[in-house]
This record gives C-alpha cells, sequence and structure tokens, in this order.
C-alpha cells in the first residue's frame, strides 16, 4: 500500500513539475508575441504617423486585425495610444498648396 502511495505521488510531482513547465513556456510566449505586436505598432506610427502622414486603407485593415490581437494578449494604453493615432490619419496624402 505504501508503495503505491509512493508510486502515485511521484506520478503527481512529475505532471505538476510538467504543468508548471508549461504555464512558464506559455507566459513567455505571450509575452513575446504582445512585445513584436507592440514593436511593429511602433514601427507603422513612425512610418506613417511621422513620416508620411497619411495611413492607407490596407494598412488601415492589417493594423486593425493586429491591434486586435495586441488587445487579447493584455497590450497595454501605449499600444492603444499608437492605433488610434493611425486610425485617425487620412487615408491618401494630403495635397500641397501652391503659393
Amino acid at each position: 500500500m505504501l508503495e503505491c502511495i509512493k508510486e502515485n505521488w511521484q506520478i503527481v510531482t512529475t505532471l505538476v513539475a510538467a504543468l508548471a513547465y508549461m504555464y512558464r513556456q506559455i507566459v513567455a510566449t505571450r509575452k513575446g508575441i504582445r512585445a513584436l505586436l507592440r514593436a511593429d505598432l511602433i514601427r507603422l506610427y513612425n512610418k506613417y504617423h511621422d513620416d508620411l502622414g497619411y495611413c492607407p486603407v490596407y494598412v488601415k485593415q492589417s493594423l486593425e486585425d493586429e491591434y486586435q490581437q495586441y488587445h487579447a494578449l493584455k497590450g497595454n494604453g501605449v499600444g492603444t495610444n499608437l492605433y488610434n493615432a493611425l486610425m485617425a490619419l487620412p487615408t491618401e496624402p494630403q495635397e500641397k498648396k501652391e503659393d
């Protein structure tokens, strides 16, 4: 009887250790993906907001999908601010007025 309890205990501790390892890996993967999505939001912001001053429709469509995944991964307000600023941009460049 004691031997059976000992074997079951070893199985339980092995399973708990495996689950803990898997949990740490999932958390690390989620954080890594969130960091990559944030970096791309920043890249898009720098390119379209700061450099060009407009954001084409096809970029906004892709940006919306990307932001939804970022938000689902508990992304912070920085990404939300970048997303909102990009979505507020016109979809075509503004014509320059000649003097």
